[in-house]
């Protein structure tokens, strides 16, 4: 069995190669209804030797019936998307999407992945819905903020790349993996920035300006 593992690390702000330098396995008795094991491990980056506490608990559901793939519950410590702070000037966002905003971060916060997922397309899905772009669904209300200059192209082309994480995670209950939301996140701010936030520092910007006669 091999020593190393994927982990993302907190100082390298990516998945990298982590050995696993002590394991200590608990598993329930034969007294309990259900089977469970969690492995509680000491890894240490192989990168830049950064050391943290992975904590990985298998029940005898977590499987994808599907493929049959086990799907564990893994946290680490310190938690990797803990102290994530909101955009500066975030107080000019709309009040329900600044709301959203807010929630979102204090559920990745709390590592509570699957809520965080679900907030990200609720926010996308009210940006559209404030913006006032018409299509029966999310896909096509962000191909309208594209054709109407909104978003970019690229932009868009990103957003259909996770537009559906929400989904995934309400529907099949499979939280996303921690640089899945973080990713999505960043998109998300760069829309949010886009839209709402540089348009009005833009008008606070005066130097230059003619002014009206």
């Amino acid at each position: 069995m091999s020593n190393k593992i994927h982990v993302l690390c907190e100082q390298c702000s990516k998945e990298t190669n982590h050995e696993v330098l002590a394991t200590q396995t608990t598993k329930s008795s034969h007294k309990d209804e259900y089977n469970w094991s969690t492995d509680y491990q000491i890894v240490m980056c192989c990168g830049c030797d950064t050391i943290s506490f992975r904590e990985e608990t298998l029940g005898e559901d977590d499987y994808d019936p599907e493929t049959g793939e086990p799907i564990p519950t893994v946290k680490l410590y310190p938690p990797r998307m803990a102290g994530r702070r909101p955009l500066e000037n975030y107080y000019y966002l709309p009040p329900t999407i600044g709301r959203i905003y807010r929630e979102i971060l204090s559920a990745m916060n709390n590592s509570s992945v699957i809520l965080a997922a679900i907030g990200l397309r609720a926010l996308i899905e009210g940006v559209c819905t404030d913006q006032k772009v018409k299509g029966s669904n999310l896909e096509n209300m962000i191909d309208a903020l594209s054709s109407e200059g909104v978003l970019s192209i690229n932009q868009a082309k990103i957003l259909h790349a996770h537009r559906f994480l929400g989904n995934v995670a309400a529907h099949k209950i499979v939280p996303a993996k921690s640089l899945e939301l973080v990713a999505a996140l960043d998109i998300a701010e760069t829309l949010l920035k886009t839209i709402y936030i540089l348009p009005k520092l833009a008008d606070e910007i005066t130097t230059g300006k003619k002014k009206s006669p």
